[in-house]
Formats: C-alpha cells, sequence, structure tokens
C-alpha cells in the first residue's frame, strides 16, 4: 500500500503517545487505538493489518499481538468498502479462535501469545492461514483507495 499524505498524516496522529508503556500493556494499547476519533481507528487498523499481510502474512498479524484489533478490523474493512480483505480476516478469525472465545478472551490470549496454534506454530493452521494470505495478495480491492475516498466523504 503507497500511503497518500492523508492517510500517512491520520497514520501519525493515531500512533502520537504511543510508547513501549503504553503498548506492552493490552487495556493501555487498546484504549489509545478505540479512544480515537473513528477516522484515525480505521487508519490505524487498517493500515497495521495490511503491513503484517504483506510482510508477514495472518500467522504475523495474529503472532504480534495486533490480532487483538481483529474483530475492530473486520468492522473498518467493511466501512470502508474492503469487503473482500474483511472477509479473508474473518476466515482467519474462524481458524483462529475455534475455542469461539469472548473478544475479550481473545484479545488477552493474542496479546500474550497465548493463542493456541499461534503460538505453537501448529502447521495446518500456519498452511491454513498461508492460503488465505495468497488469496489476500491477489485481491483486487485497492486499500489506499477505498481508505482515501473514506477520508474524503
Amino acid at each position: 500500500m503507497k500511503y497518500k499524505d492523508a492517510i500517512n498524516s491520520c497514520y501519525t496522529e493515531a500512533v502520537q503517545g504511543l510508547n513501549e508503556s503504553i503498548l506492552g500493556d493490552k487495556d493501555a494499547w487498546f484504549r489509545h487505538i478505540t479512544n480515537l476519533p473513528t477516522h484515525l481507528q480505521v487508519v490505524y487498523t487498517v493500515v497495521v493489518f495490511h503491513k503484517q499481510v504483506i510482510n508477514g502474512g495472518l500467522h504475523q498479524f495474529f503472532f504480534n499481538s495486533y490480532g487483538q484489533f481483529a474483530y475492530i478490523t473486520v468492522n473498518h474493512l467493511k466501512l470502508i468498502g474492503a469487503f473482500k480483505s474483511a472477509q479473508i480476516l474473518e476466515d482467519a478469525l474462524g481458524l483462529v479462535n475455534t475455542g469461539q472465545l469472548s473478544t475479550e478472551e481473545f484479545r488477552e490470549k493474542v496479546f500474550n501469545r497465548a493463542l493456541p496454534g499461534i503460538v505453537d506454530f501448529d502447521e495446518d493452521l500456519f498452511d491454513a492461514l498461508e492460503k488465505l494470505d495468497d488469496a489476500y495478495d491477489e485481491l483486487d480491492e485497492d486499500l489506499e483507495n477505498l481508505l482515501t475516498s473514506y477520508l474524503d466523504s
């Protein structure tokens, strides 16, 4: 994703104040993001999701604790019209949250790197997520344009 000025500006504003102390506290990090104005939440979650999946895949997204924002990210992807990306993330959530954990329990396990299958690099799960990574790579959705259009509206 090439970042246009508006997206860069919003992302920079969203991460302003995020420091190691906040990033090390699941609830503080989550509150920081969810207390932002909606447009900044959307930019943060969509940009982080995209960067993680492109750089290391869905497994990396969940392993690096960004997956704690997965349910919100699905909603944000739908909000900007990235329905195919949202479906891929929903499919990934179905694979990694097989225990039907509540959103809070799921966030806790993701943040603490205690989510079975992800932290122990389960081969079947890894392969299934890799197929979703491939599907994501082949999508014809332009997140940059969708985000820019959302910000312009």
